[in-house]
């Protein structure tokens, strides 16, 4: 997640990435993309979002962004 100059994402923006390694050299560092392909990209943000619900995610984070205590 994009984080401010404090280290915060208060505003909720996520930014997804494909991430691959080469299964032949597991010493080749692995490798970020830019997903480009519509249908892969709403699969990446349907895990996504299944996640977020599977965390409850809704309930840390108030409509102002400040954490629940």
């Amino acid at each position: 997640m994009p984080l401010d100059e404090n280290g915060q994402n208060d505003d909720g923006e996520v930014w997804f990435y494909r991430y691959s390694e080469n299964p032949n050299d597991p010493n080749e560092e692995p490798q970020l993309d830019y997903i480009d392909d519509d249908a892969e990209y709403e699969k990446v943000e349907e895990a996504f979002d299944e996640y977020l619900d599977s965390c409850e995610f809704d309930e840390l984070v108030t409509l102002d962004g400040e954490a629940n205590e």
